[in-house]
C-alpha cells in the first residue's frame, strides 16, 4: 500500500486515473452513484484512508462501530495485511434511497486468498450515499476477457 499519485492508474480498477476517478471523493467530494462511492471505498481500503471508510459507512449498518478508535486500529491493520488486486463490478441495481452493488474483490494477504464477491446495500443517508451492508455471494472467477 502505498499513496496514489494523481496519474497513476486509480486503485479501484476502473481504467482511470486516480486524479479523475476515486481521489476527488478521497478528498471530500459526493459519490454520484452507489458504484463510486463502492470504487472509492475499495480504494481506500488499498490507500489506508481510514478516515475516509469510516465517514462512508452508515451509522445505523452493521459495521458502524461507536468505539472509533478501536474500529480505526481494525481498519487499518487489515488494510496494512492486505494486497488488493483487483476489483470487478458484476450488477448494480439503483433506487432513488436504496441501492444494490454486486461485486467481486480480489485480496491476498500474505500468501493466501482473501477474495470474496458481495452484494453491498448503499443508503442514502443526508443526502449522501452510505455503504450500509453486504450479503456474501458465491465467489466466481473473474469473466474472462471476451474474444471476437
Amino acid at each position: 500500500m502505498t499513496a496514489a499519485e494523481p496519474n497513476s492508474p486509480c486503485p479501484c480498477f476502473s481504467g482511470r486515473k486516480y486524479k479523475r476517478c476515486c481521489a476527488p471523493l478521497h478528498r471530500g467530494a459526493s459519490a454520484t452513484s452507489p458504484e463510486s462511492l463502492m470504487r472509492s471505498r475499495y480504494a481506500a481500503y488499498a490507500l489506508a484512508l481510514i478516515d475516509y471508510i469510516i465517514g462512508t459507512t452508515h451509522p445505523a449498518g452493521p459495521h458502524y462501530e461507536d468505539d472509533v478508535l478501536r474500529w480505526r486500529n481494525q481498519l487499518a491493520e487489515f488494510s496494512l495485511k492486505t494486497h488488493f488486486e483487483g476489483l470487478e463490478v458484476t450488477a448494480e441495481e439503483e433506487g432513488p434511497l436504496q441501492s444494490w452493488v454486486s461485486f467481486r474483490a480480489s485480496l491476498k494477504q500474505g500468501e493466501q486468498d482473501a477474495s470474496f464477491a458481495e452484494r453491498s446495500l448503499f443508503v442514502r443517508h443526508e443526502g449522501r450515499w452510505l455503504y450500509h451492508s453486504g450479503d456474501r455471494l458465491p465467489l466466481r472467477p473473474p469473466a474472462a476477457p471476451q474474444v471476437l
